[in-house]
């Protein structure tokens, strides 16, 4: 399977979005789908022309001349999500609701459904918005198993809205060796300086895959979940505050550095990992917006005339919402994207990995090329 080219884009599109993102909300638990919030915006890049189209390239992360290569490589990862597995359940849906008698091109229709595998629904936003803004929201539960309700607030679509394109992935695996129940125990943790919380942690001692940076200034453990085609990586200041300063200095290179030096420790590691559970929404127009693509956003400068021929549309809003339940057993992540268009008007010798202070998380697929399918920060593991 070749999706090198659409690992290593939506890698990088991870780190710089969520570095944006984290900027914002650095006193709360963040959790994203990159790779959800990436195949919606590369479905509106279908349809961008000129400027518009330049920009969402920029924003992906993508060379200019690197797109129809990745459009066929979303297409290749999405086919293999739609295979059945026994080992945990994965999946993601691409779904387009388009205002009825409103006029959408055949070539960006026949490309969503080529590329994307995304469903091409009727609606009628000019009469029914809000009924509209339901059954949309509705569908996104259905596939996140009920995890990701109301994705689009009430007022989001109007009379004006003529299409919107959804995103949703699921994913609930067991972990590879699960954590037992009874070794769950309080612990502190630190929130603040001079400040701590007590927290159910979970604790294991198994060998494990253990990495550390020095340009991070961090130490990472690989726990993989059953089958260990994925595998959740853990990444751990050295500072107890030191999280800021580490999503900072993310990126692919970092990121690779540290994955590169992990290595089966040599005995047995004290893991004591915290439960937590977190809830995440994001409005991401000014993140997007400031990594390139503001132009889809205005009402005068955006191109949109791949979709309909003529150049009326632009992106009204692009909403994420993800969810994430780590516990004994393994973990449970969901999220949804949804663009709306409206007209104009190492070592040998390992110590313990205690996690009681703030970390970042990766989960990632270890069959295509690490492409990161969520990334997190947890500030404090009370927090929902």
């Amino acid at each position: 399977m070749e999706i090198s080219l659409v690992a290593s884009t939506n890698n990088n599109f991870c780190f710089d979005l969520f570095k944006t993102i984290f900027v914002e909300k650095n006193k709360e638990n963040v959790f994203i789908s990159p790779f959800s919030i990436a195949a919606a915006v590369a479905m509106t890049s279908l349809g961008a022309k000129d400027a518009t189209a330049q920009g969402i390239v920029k924003a992906l992360r993508w060379q200019p001349d690197e797109g129809n290569k990745i459009h066929e490589q979303f297409q290749v990862y999405l086919s293999l999500l739609k295979t059945p597995n026994d080992k945990f359940s994965l999946s993601s849906a691409n779904r387009i609701y388009i205002q009825e008698n409103f006029k959408v091109l055949d070539e960006f229709k026949g490309s969503t459904i080529k590329y994307y595998l995304a469903e091409p629904v009727n609606a009628d936003f000019a009469n029914a918005a809000e009924a509209e803004c339901a059954q949309i929201n509705k569908w996104v539960s259905k596939e996140t198993q009920e995890k990701i309700k109301d994705l689009i607030p009430q007022g989001v679509l109007n009379a004006l809205t003529r299409l919107v394109i959804v995103n949703a992935i699921y994913f609930k695996g067991n972990w590879d060796v699960q954590f037992s129940e009874k070794q769950t125990q309080p612990q502190s943790f630190k929130i603040a300086p001079g400040q701590t919380k007590s927290v159910p942690t979970m604790n294991a001692k198994k060998k494990y895959k253990v990495g550390q940076s020095n340009g991070l200034q961090c130490r990472a453990i690989e726990i993989p979940y059953k089958g260990k085609d994925l595998s959740m990586i853990v990444i751990l200041p050295n500072e107890d505050f030191g999280l800021q300063g580490l999503v900072e200095s993310l990126n692919q290179d970092t990121i690779n550095e540290l994955l590169s030096s992990m290595e089966l420790a040599m005995g047995d590691i004290n893991l004591c990992l915290p439960k937590f559970e977190v809830t995440s929404s994001h409005s991401l127009k000014e993140a997007l917006s400031s990594m390139g693509m503001s132009d889809a956003f205005s009402v005068e400068r955006a191109n949109f005339s791949g979709i309909t021929g003529t150049n009326d549309l632009f992106i009204t809003a692009a909403i994420h919402k993800a969810f994430i339940k780590v516990n004994e057993e393994g973990t449970e992540a969901a999220a949804a994207t949804a663009m709306t268009f409206g007209l104009r008007c190492m070592p040998i010798s390992v110590p313990p990995f205690i996690v009681d202070h703030p970390f970042l998380y990766l989960i990632k697929d270890n069959r295509a090329n690490g492409l990161i399918l969520f990334i997190g920060a947890v500030v404090d593991p009370s927090l929902q």
